[in-house]
């Protein structure tokens, strides 16, 4: 995988363009919460989306985009822009430090996911793990990853046409171990593994 950073003004369409942003599967777009207060940085944040839609129209090409947003009022408006996922900071934050000092385990937890030696999520095909020729429960697809040292913690389904009215794209995390699930070769896991 190759990461790139380059530090521009994202709410110009023109420093936008000349990213050759359609060149990438992938936009992280981060607040301005250094430089600015909440409001001020989320809509810096939201004219940045918009434009990254607008390129992405133009180009008929899908680019996945993953938000901060600052203020976790301001989600429901960046819903509009039609990015992928949205990640508010400082409620993250709050809520993982609220976990770990009600429970010292977690923090040994959070080091694990968080810290850049630690497992990783990743996403893999269904048919690395299990046969799909017939329905199973997420049980069988817990233990199959467990064989190989690894945690199943969800699954993201490609079907075509399916109403997704959350907008997850097909991704169910921590489904219910007894439910029936049938899966179709482009499915992935989501999986929880060492690097």
């Amino acid at each position: 995988m190759a990461v790139t950073c380059r530090v521009t003004d994202t709410s110009s369409r023109a420093e936008l363009d000349d990213l050759d942003i359609p060149g990438y599967d992938h936009v992280l777009v981060l607040g301005y919460s250094d430089h600015m207060a909440a409001q001020p940085a989320d809509t810096r944040t939201l004219v940045t989306l918009l434009q990254l839609r607008r390129i992405a129209e133009k180009t008929g090409r899908h680019i996945g985009i993953v938000s901060e947003m600052i203020d976790v009022r301001n989600r429901e408006l960046a819903a509009v822009t039609r990015a992928d996922d949205f990640v508010v900071s400082n409620k993250l934050v709050s809520l993982m430090l609220a976990q770990a000092s009600e429970n010292g385990q977690m923090a040994a937890i959070f080091d694990e996911l968080l810290d850049e030696d630690g497992s990783e999520i990743y996403m893999r095909p269904v048919t690395d793990y299990v046969s799909i020729d017939k329905p199973l429960t997420f049980y069988t697809i817990c233990l199959a990853a467990l064989r190989r040292g690894e945690v199943a913690i969800g699954y993201q389904r490609q079907r075509q046409g399916e109403a997704d009215a959350r907008n997850l794209s097909g991704v169910v995390v921590n489904p219910g171990k007894s439910d029936l699930l049938a899966f179709a070769e482009a499915d992935r896991l989501i999986i929880l593994a060492l690097q």
